[in-house]
C-alpha cells in the first residue's frame, strides 16, 4: 500500500516518467519488505530472551519441586499437578512477592517459597471464615520458611504492607461465590487489583464446569465456568493473557462432583493469567513532584483504593476542600492531567490560625499548573455553578462542626458543592469515625464524626449515597480517643462514602 501511495504522489506531482514510477515502487516495496524482517526479527529476538529466561530459571524451579521439606503426600501429587509447568507459566523468580490465597496446607506455598527466595516474600493469606482450621497451618509454613508470612482477614477487604508481583488462587475461587463465605467477589477482585504493583499478575487454577453454567454449580460441583471467570476478573479492570492446558482432562464429564471418586484428582481444570495494566491512578502516584514524605504516605492512606473509589478520570475538574498539606491536591493533580483542573480549598480561618496552612496553598498553587489554590472562608466559599466532576475532602468534613464555627457552616458548604457540581458529580467524604450515636458531639473535642451523622447531613442537601468503601476501617481502634492521641495516630478507624448529584441519568458504578 504504502508505494502506491508513492506512486500517486509522484504522479500527482506531474514530474516522474514511468520508470521513475517503477523505481519508487520497487524501493517502497523493498522497504515493506525490510520493516516486516526487522519486525519479525524484534518478535523472534523477544521469544529467544523469553525462552533463555525460562531455561535459565528451570533449575530453581526444578529445586524447589525436590526440595527435601516438601512432605511426600505433596510430593506424590506432583504428577497430576504439574508444578513444574505451573512455577513456568507464573514467570515464578527470586524476589518476588506473592500471596498465596488460601492456601490451606500449603501445596504451592512450598513451592513458591524456595524460588522467591531470601529477597522474596509468600504471603499466606487465610480468609476469616477458614483460619479456626487453617490459621495454624500458615504459622507451621512461616515456622519452616523465613520467607513466608500468614495474613489473616476478609477477602474482598485484602490488603498487604507491600505492593505484590503475583496473586495466586488455587482451586479456590470457586469456593469465594457459595454464600456461606459471604464474599463480594467483584470487590475480592478489586482488591487484587489494588494489591498488585502495575504489571503484576494474577493466576487462577479451578476446576472446570461445563458451557453456560457460569457460577450455578459452585456448592454443588464446586465447579465454575471459566468464560465466566474470566468476564468477573476482566471487570475489574485486568488484562487476559493467556492460559496452559497442562492440567485439563478432556474425559472428565464436568457433570459430577470434584469429590466424587471417579473423577476426584483428576477433574478438567484451567490456569489463566491475567495482568493488572498499568493505569492513570499509577502514573499520578509515580508522579516525580510528589514529595517523598507523601509517598511514605501512601501505604497508610490506601492512596490507590482512595481515588479509585472517588473516581477521578484524566480531565476531570476536582475541588480539594481543606487541602491541609496538600497530599491528595498533588495525586489529583497528576491524575486529571493538564487537560483537568484542581480547585484547591484552603479556609481562611485555618490560615489565620497556622501561617503553614497559608504557605502549603502557595506551594502547590506554584508546583501545578493545573492548581488553583483559593484562601476563602467557609462563608465565602463558592464555585462556578455545574463546574465540577468531584468534590473531595479527607479527614476534615468534621472540622465544619469546630466549636469556634456558627451553627449551619456544614449546611453552607454543602450548600455550595451542591451547587457546584455537574448534574451525577460526585461529593467523597473520608473522616474518623466516632462511635455511634455520637452524631457530632466528637468534632471539637476528639476530632472525629459519626458516619451515619454525616450522611444524614449530606443527603438533606440533596446528595444520595452511591457507594462506600470500607478499607480504612479499623476495628481495633475504640473511637474514644483524639486522633491526635498517639496511642492511634495514623491509625484510626475512617469511613469513605461517595455521593452524587441527582442527573437525569447517571452512569453506574
Amino acid at each position: 500500500m504504502k508505494h502506491l501511495m508513492l506512486v500517486a504522489a509522484l504522479a500527482l506531482a506531474g514530474c516522474a516518467t514511468t520508470s521513475d514510477y517503477e523505481a519508487a515502487a520497487q524501493a517502497a516495496e523493498n522497504a515493506e519488505r525490510a520493516a516486516d524482517a526487522a519486525t519479525r526479527a524484534t518478535e523472534s529476538a523477544a521469544e529467544a530472551a523469553g525462552a533463555a529466561a525460562r531455561a535459565s530459571r528451570e533449575p530453581l524451579w526444578t529445586a524447589a519441586i525436590e526440595d527435601s521439606r516438601r512432605p511426600e503426600a505433596e510430593v506424590a501429587r506432583d504428577p497430576l499437578r504439574h508444578p513444574l509447568e505451573m512455577l513456568a507459566f507464573m514467570e515464578m523468580r527470586p524476589g518476588q512477592r506473592i500471596a498465596d490465597i488460601r492456601p490451606e496446607e500449603g501445596y504451592f506455598t512450598r513451592l513458591f517459597a524456595p524460588v522467591v527466595g531470601e529477597a522474596g516474600q509468600v504471603y499466606a493469606f487465610v480468609p476469616t471464615l477458614t483460619a479456626g482450621r487453617e490459621q495454624a497451618f500458615a504459622e507451621g509454613l512461616q515456622a519452616e520458611y523465613g520467607n513466608v508470612t500468614p495474613v489473616i482477614g476478609l477477602l474482598d477487604e485484602m490488603t498487604f504492607d507491600a505492593p505484590l508481583d503475583v496473586v495466586f488462587m488455587g482451586q479456590e475461587y470457586h469456593d469465594f461465590h457459595i454464600d456461606r463465605f459471604d464474599v463480594d467477589v467483584a470487590q475480592m477482585n478489586r482488591r487484587v487489583f489494588a494489591a498488585l504493583r502495575p504489571g503484576g499478575v494474577y493466576v487462577i487454577l479451578d476446576h472446570s464446569g461445563r458451557a453456560g453454567t457460569g457460577n450455578t454449580e459452585v456448592q454443588s460441583l464446586h465447579r465454575i465456568e471459566g468464560a465466566f471467570l474470566r468476564r468477573e476478573v476482566e471487570a475489574a479492570g485486568f488484562i487476559y493473557e493467556g492460559q496452559t492446558r497442562v492440567v485439563a482432562n478432556a474425559d472428565d464429564p464436568m457433570d459430577i462432583s470434584v469429590f466424587d471418586e471417579r473423577i476426584r484428582g483428576r477433574t478438567d481444570q484451567f490456569v489463566y493469567r491475567f495482568r493488572r495494566p498499568e493505569t492513570a491512578i499509577d502514573r499520578a502516584m509515580a508522579d516525580a513532584r510528589r514529595p517523598a514524605d507523601d509517598v511514605v504516605r501512601d501505604a497508610a492512606r490506601r492512596a490507590f483504593d482512595t481515588l479509585a473509589l472517588a473516581g477521578v478520570q484524566p480531565g476531570d475538574e476536582v475541588a480539594d476542600l481543606i487541602m491541609g498539606g496538600g497530599y491528595f491536591t498533588r495525586l489529583f493533580a497528576g491524575l486529571v492531567g493538564p487537560e483537568g483542573h484542581v480547585t484547591a480549598w484552603q479556609p481562611a480561618e485555618f490560615i489565620s490560625f497556622s501561617a503553614e496552612y497559608g504557605q502549603n496553598l502557595i506551594d502547590v498553587d506554584a508546583a501545578y499548573e493545573n492548581v488553583e489554590g483559593v484562601n476563602a472562608a467557609f462563608v465565602d466559599l463558592a464555585f462556578a455553578p455545574e463546574s465540577l466532576d468531584v468534590a473531595f475532602t479527607a479527614q476534615n468534613y468534621h472540622d465544619f462542626h469546630l466549636n469556634p464555627f456558627p451553627a449551619g457552616t456544614a449546611a453552607r458548604v454543602n450548600g455550595a458543592v451542591f451547587a457546584g457540581l455537574r448534574p451525577c458529580g460526585r461529593y467523597v467524604v473520608i473522616d474518623h469515625d466516632a462511635g455511634e450515636g455520637s452524631g457530632f458531639s466528637a468534632s471539637h473535642s476528639l476530632h472525629r464524626a459519626e458516619r451515619a451523622a454525616v450522611q444524614a447531613e449530606i443527603e438533606q442537601a440533596g446528595f444520595r449515597l452511591i457507594d462506600e468503601g470500607n478499607f480504612l476501617v479499623r476495628p481495633d481502634d475504640p473511637r474514644t480517643a483524639s486522633v491526635f492521641d498517639e496511642t492511634i495516630r495514623g491509625r484510626t478507624s475512617q469511613f469513605a462514602l461517595v455521593f452524587q448529584k441527582p442527573g437525569a441519568v447517571c452512569p453506574a458504578r
